[in-house]
């Protein structure tokens, strides 16, 4: 235990409020940075070397770094590159809007500051780990239950399913600066739970996405949806609950995992895409 850490309950608690504070503050600034997996936007930059590369490829490859496809996005939606004001909401039109250059260099921007960031996480890597293993799996479901259960995009269901723990990232990436909390485990988890939807929420309202994006990160874990699912929310609340057992929020923490969705169709469904889940599980894995 490092000499300022404590593993007093009280000190935890208020860390906890202080995280929480302090992370708002930071939010209203607008000023959004943090690691996810680093190798992932080196994978981008590879393969925009590729004299071959595709949209429809090196969307696949972007998708595989939640902050640079969120990034992506938005500029795709910035009033520079928008001017007629249509919305993208998916990584595959947002690469064909702002064009590969853009791609590149947005892609080593954000390798270069999550460079600087990587200890953020690095304290936390089997959390960190189990994340983005789980953002996969949503995305890839999220992706096949909107195909074959909704009239919505599965583009914008995928690109909904793999941020819909960007908050979870966040509150880790900011943990560090808080031992009270960290000395703690059982805090911190409360932390991530029950706060990570909103936070993820706030995370993404500076990149002005959709609200439909929005509405599916900051609803995903109240286990409310329609049947059959109607909404991305509905198709990502829906993919979160099949994938409760790979869920970080239930990683060592004692919690009971809630059981699947009792959707028959739903379930068949996925049993049926299960080869077509596993690819988009090993394409969006970095």
């Amino acid at each position: 235990m490092m000499p300022n850490e404590s593993n007093d309950p009280n000190q935890a608690q208020q860390a906890a409020f202080r995280i929480l504070t302090d992370i708002a503050a930071e939010l209203s600034k607008g000023d959004v940075t943090f690691p996810t997996f680093a190798n992932a936007t080196l994978k981008v930059r590879n393969a925009l070397d590729d004299p071959n590369m595709d949209a429809e490829r090196l969307a696949r490859v972007v998708s595989s770094e939640p902050l640079l496809s969120t990034k992506l996005v938005h500029i795709a939606n910035s009033a520079a590159v928008n001017p007629g004001g249509k919305q993208v909401s998916d990584v595959r039109t947002a690469v064909t809007r702002v064009g590969f250059e853009t791609v590149r260099t947005v892609a080593a921007a954000v390798a270069m500051t999550q460079l600087r960031a990587a200890d953020d996480l690095r304290r936390h890597a089997q959390r960190a780990a189990a994340a983005w293993h789980h953002s996969v799996h949503v995305a890839a479901m999220s992706f096949v239950i909107a195909e074959k259960m909704t009239r919505q995009r599965p583009e914008e269901a995928l690109f909904a399913g793999l941020i819909h723990d960007i908050g979870y990232f966040y509150l880790l990436s900011k943990s560090g600066d808080y031992p009270e909390l960290e000395s703690v485990p059982a805090a911190l988890d409360d932390v991530l739970r029950d706060w990570h939807p909103p936070i993820g929420q706030a995370v993404l309202h500076a990149f002005k996405l959709s609200d439909a994006t929005l509405m599916a990160v900051v609803e995903h874990e109240n286990g409310h949806y329609n049947s059959p699912p109607r909404t991305i929310s509905d198709v990502v609340t829906l993919a979160n609950m099949v994938t409760a057992r790979t869920n970080p929020i239930y990683l060592n923490t004692g919690t009971a995992i809630p059981d699947p969705p009792n959707e028959p169709e739903l379930l068949e469904v996925l049993a049926q895409a299960k080869g077509e889940i596993e690819s988009l599980v090993a394409a969006l894995h970095p």
